[in-house]
């Protein structure tokens, strides 16, 4: 049976939002004596944070800007999934 798919995409991308306000105190205490680390608004933390979490962009990045890196994280990659399919089809038997 063949099924026709449309995806429907949008021109524009919605913007990530924090998930603290701004004021929250972030539990961040990485010296003894010190201010406590609080949240900020969205617009004043770098552009490049918000896309830390964009696998795919970071995996673009990485590929231009070192690619001997990003070949190895690829054969990593294959590795960890070949280890387990072959651990997959070990319990089979």
């Amino acid at each position: 049976m063949n099924r026709a798919v449309i995806r429907l995409f949008s021109s524009s991308t919605r913007a990530l939002q924090s998930s603290c306000k701004e004021g929250t105190p972030i539990t961040l205490e990485i010296y003894k004596a010190g201010k406590p680390v609080v949240a900020k608004k969205d617009e004043e933390y770098p552009p490049w944070l918000w896309t830390l979490l964009d696998k795919e962009k970071q995996m673009e990045d990485l590929k231009k800007s070192d690619y001997f890196k990003y070949k190895r994280r690829q054969v990593k990659k294959r590795n960890v999934e070949q280890c387990k399919m072959n651990n997959f089809m070990a319990k089979m038997k």
